[in-house]
């Protein structure tokens, strides 16, 4: 898209951007990074990617997703390669002596953002998680004199606790400081950052995330018979998915005579805590529908009744997960556990589903319940159709795209 498409006022985006991120597709899970970075496109936008070229597929976190190949003249895309040290990294950043497992790109990282960066107008943006993102982003600013931009797709929650609490102490507060601007997902996120470094309003933008492309596909529900009700996304500890489980056999406990009217699927990447905490417990009417390639993903939530959506403790209630915004782009009733944050009130300020206490089982196999009720679920789903469009990333990230290009003119 050119300048001055729908939503960019005349030449007010124009900006080359630098953006620094080591995931980016074809790995999974990282196709909102493209979008990220086409969005800033059609935003008048002149991008060019920085992606890590051998990255590490440690613990499974990561694994190749074909569907996910892009080709976008528009953005070309630099992938440096990193001294190769597969668990090596994930040890050391457990162990606290590295920051991010990653920090062996950041040399490459750096200079290759060096040799692509251009005169002003120009910026460098570096995108959180991970932090390596972050420090060649800063190195690459400081070393061509370009404005740094720093966006979080999350804080830096784990930077902040046990054998890693001195690296928060030295890097956060230098980059911010270096920042020309900061980016934030969440309003939440930027008070934290105002209230703990004094930060002026205006270096903060909120670029709120939401669901990225339109969905090809009816959006009715399914014809009423067996309820299904399926998660798509990230497996681990953080997300904390087992609680479905729990609350799945507790309910079907309770109701013995339908425990045939309801059907469970987790779809997800095969690692191990799928192997060592999840497939265990997969009994019943709960089972894993294995790893789906992210083009197959619509499919599987169109043919859902109910999606589901969860966080592990209180220390992720600033998040708003990202399957949030995919689930409201698809109409479907959502069945969440989650701490009190923006994404529960997001559920329920809305009337999207029903919420359970973060970690509840017995909570979240009565909130099963009621979505299991025709007349509820329907009522949630004409919400999210009257709603969704609400709920779109796109302008958030052209209005990023104006603030880019001020940044850019301004140094």
């Amino acid at each position: 898209m050119t300048v001055g498409a729908p939503g960019v006022e005349g030449a007010a985006a124009s900006a080359a951007v630098c953006l620094l991120t080591c995931h980016y597709p074809p790995l999974s899970r990282t196709y909102r990074r493209y979008q990220f970075a086409r969005y800033l496109a059609d935003g008048g936008c002149r991008v060019t990617v920085v992606a890590h070229g051998n990255i590490s597929r440690a613990f499974g976190t990561f694994v190749d997703d074909p569907s996910l190949a892009v080709d976008d003249p528009q953005i070309p895309v630099w992938r440096p390669r990193a001294l190769p040290w597969h668990l090596t990294g994930e040890l050391l950043h457990r162990l606290g002596l590295i920051p991010c497992p990653h920090v062996n790109w950041l040399g490459p990282a750096a200079r290759t953002a060096r040799r692509v960066i251009v005169p002003a107008p120009s910026v460098v943006l570096g995108v959180y998680p991970p932090l390596t993102n972050h420090l060649a982003a800063w190195r690459a600013a400081r070393a061509t004199g370009r404005p740094l931009v720093l966006d979080f797709r999350d804080e830096y929650l784990g930077l902040h606790r046990g054998r890693r609490r001195p690296w928060a102490s030295w890097y956060e507060p230098r980059l911010i400081a270096a920042a020309a601007l900061i980016s934030v997902a969440t309003q939440r996120l930027a008070d934290t950052l105002m209230s703990r470094y004094g930060m002026p309003p205006e270096r903060l933008h909120v670029t709120s995330n939401g669901w990225w492309d339109a969905v090809d596909g009816d959006l009715a529900l399914p014809p009423q018979g067996r309820v299904r009700l399926v998660y798509s996304g990230a497996l681990s500890v953080a997300q904390g998915p087992g609680v479905l489980v729990d609350a799945v056999r507790r309910w079907a406990a309770q109701h013995p005579d339908r425990a045939e009217d309801l059907e469970v699927v987790f779809h997800g990447p095969d690692n191990r805590f799928l192997r060592q905490h999840l497939l265990p417990q997969c009994v019943g009417p709960v089972h894993y529908g294995g790893f789906l390639p992210a083009r197959a993903v619509s499919a599987a939530l169109l043919a859902a009744d109910i999606c589901f959506l969860s966080l592990a403790s209180d220390d992720y209630q600033y998040a708003v997960p990202g399957k949030l915004y995919e689930y409201i782009a698809h109409a479907r009733p959502l069945l969440a556990a989650l701490p009190d944050g923006p994404a529960r009130q997001l559920i329920e300020a809305e009337g999207f589903g029903a919420v359970a206490r973060c970690g509840d089982a017995a909570d979240l196999a009565a909130q099963l319940e009621r979505l299991l009720d025709p007349a509820f679920r329907l009522g949630c789903h004409q919400r999210l159709l009257a709603r969704r469009n609400a709920y779109a990333a796109r302008p958030h990230f052209l209005s990023l795209a104006r603030r880019l290009h001020q940044v850019g003119c301004s140094q």
